[in-house]
């Protein structure tokens, strides 16, 4: 509901706050008088385009802000959505900057104008002339239709089918198109990996190879080092390294009774001729099983070109690359193996969820098609009473082969104004004045079973007077027990229904015009009202009227 508007440099409206009350409030005003810069202040508010010609003349940026309790409208998810703080009663302010830049905020949280779009939409509806034109919309009729019903649950479970059913038919697309190509590729990917299978790489075997091959491309250098530190220390005829250090080891130990630091000398000599002994042992092992081997050298080398030619041809950096690029291969071959299992278990998915739509979607179309009647007898006692005496009314429907996001309906509402007039099209054969009043009878019948948010009636009641002015304001006044309504008129009949009263008007200020809008009460109402009966000129008649009007 909107508890508040705030308007600063907006057209020629310097400065004015505007509270509104629940039920039935109405906005009157001579032509000219800025009713329509209300409208497009509020616009703002609601989400619509901006444009720098509405900054006041002389001032640097326009500012529209509103409160609205939104705690009866369920708005708390769609806040989480969007990253924007929740509260009961709720602020939006719309700025215009004279370089032509807009911002809106929610709460204090600058959004993009979608957001404050699809926000504004679920709390007010504004109802004129060129809203009116939504009626002629398949989905505004199928929403009519569906609100009416009161569908919403079915429909809200249909939904989540029919989201799970476009993934699944989506992933099986996407499977069967990547079948066929892994199928023209299945012989290409089938030679890469016997390539890298065949190979047997693993982890490290570059290095260990040319180690290796190192190794064996100089053997007869490695044998003959062995082999000559091995003479050096154990068969040199000047005496070898090993019975140098005994001899030496067994002199320190004669001393060492009279010169103690000849011990600890001896003792280490003895633990290097131990370790010495050690090492000419292994030389000696190495240096007899030491053997050329031209079929190892060949061996080698035939598999370093191996890797060598795959790392090339793969673009591999090194072994590590190939062993990953080889699981890879295996990955998508095994796919190709088992992508038809997949895509039978996803047919059969599709197919499930596609019964399980056609069940909730007869269930919404019966709810559809068992609705028109009561809503039919409904219409036309309200098209009568609004003065269109001999309508018609229906809803054709049409089952479609294909799912829609809301069932399998497609629909026209059918009219005609005149009992011998055929039906047709209600876009095609309703004049402007009569969508108004078939729109109105509408969301009156939905106002009275469904939460619907503010609205906002914009001089709908054009070129209507008398007894029917007396039933829309009475249908005006009926709709604000159940819900907040705002009624832009020219018509006392209306404007004296209204539990608030507001007026637009113009005055000069320091040579310059203004407008301005002021809340009427007591006297000052009845006098709006009797100047709207009877003209500039204002009658005890019409003020009788007027007060005839308000206590009726």
């Amino acid at each position: 509901m909107l508890l508040r508007l705030k308007i600063s440099n907006y057209a020629l409206i310097s400065e004015t706050e505007i509270e509104f009350g629940d039920g039935l409030t109405v906005i009157t005003g001579e032509t000219g008088a800025g009713k329509s810069i209300l409208m497009g202040a509020l616009s703002l508010i609601l989400g619509a385009r901006a444009d720098i010609s509405v900054i006041k003349q002389g001032e640097k940026k326009t500012v529209v802000e509103a409160e609205f309790d939104v705690s009866a409208y369920g708005l708390k998810g769609f806040f989480d959505e969007n990253d924007l703080d929740y509260a009961d009663r709720t602020e939006i302010r719309r700025e215009i900057l004279d370089s032509g830049k807009s911002r809106a905020f929610v709460n204090d949280t600058p959004v993009n104008l979608n957001t404050l779009k699809e926000l504004g939409q679920r709390l007010t509806d504004i109802h004129s002339q060129h809203q009116t034109l939504e009626i002629g919309y398949e989905d505004f009729q199928i929403g009519l239709i569906d609100a009416y019903a009161k569908n919403g649950s079915q429909l809200a479970e249909y939904g989540a089918v029919y989201q799970k059913w476009q993934q699944a038919k989506s992933q099986l697309e996407s499977l069967i198109k990547r079948s066929k190509e892994l199928a023209r590729e299945a012989e290409y990917l089938h030679f890469r990996f016997d390539e890298l299978d065949k190979a047997k790489l693993r982890e490290g075997e570059l290095q260990e190879l040319e180690e290796e091959y190192e190794m064996l491309t100089h053997n007869e250098d490695i044998k003959m080092a062995f082999a000559n530190a091995c003479d050096e220390l154990v068969r040199a005829e000047e005496g070898t390294v090993l019975q140098k250090l005994k001899s030496s080891t067994a002199e320190l130990r004669k001393i060492a009774a009279y010169y103690p630091r000849a011990a600890e000398l001896a003792d280490r000599m003895e633990s290097a001729y131990i370790e010495i002994n050690d090492i000419s042992r292994e030389i000696s092992d190495i240096d007899e099983n030491t053997e050329y081997s031209p079929e190892r050298l060949e061996f080698v080398n035939q598999r370093l070109d191996t890797i060598y030619q795959l790392q090339k041809k793969f673009n591999a950096k090194n072994v590590g690359e190939l062993i990953a690029m080889h699981q890879e291969l295996a990955q998508k071959l095994s796919l190709v193996d088992n992508i038809d299992g997949q895509t039978d278990d996803l047919k059969k998915s599709v197919a499930a969820l596609e019964n399980e739509l056609h069940k909730l979607a007869d269930a919404i179309g019966k709810g559809r098609r068992e609705a028109v009647p009561k809503l039919r007898k409904e219409i036309y006692g309200l098209l009568e009473s609004l003065g269109i005496k001999d309508s018609q009314f229906d809803v054709e429907f049409v089952e479609t082969k294909e799912f829609k996001p809301n069932g399998k309906d497609s629909l026209k509402f059918m009219f005609s104004a005149n009992k011998n007039v055929p039906m047709g099209e209600l876009s095609k054969t309703a004049s402007g004045g009569e969508l108004s009043r078939l729109m109105l009878s509408l969301k009156y019948i939905l106002s009275r079973s469904s939460k619907l948010p503010t609205i906002i009636f914009d001089e709908i009641d054009t070129g209507i007077s008398g007894d029917i002015a007396c039933k829309m304001g009475a249908m005006f006044r009926r709709m604000s027990e159940h819900m907040q309504v705002v009624c832009i008129t020219h018509l006392p009949q209306v404007a004296a229904q209204g539990n608030h009263h507001l007026k637009v008007f113009k005055h000069e200020t320091d040579g310059s015009i203004r407008s301005d809008i002021k809340l009427l009460e007591g006297d000052e109402r009845i006098r709006e009202i009797a100047a709207m009966l009877s003209g500039e000129k204002i009658t005890d008649a019409a003020l009788q009227n007027a007060r005839e009007l308000i206590n009726a």
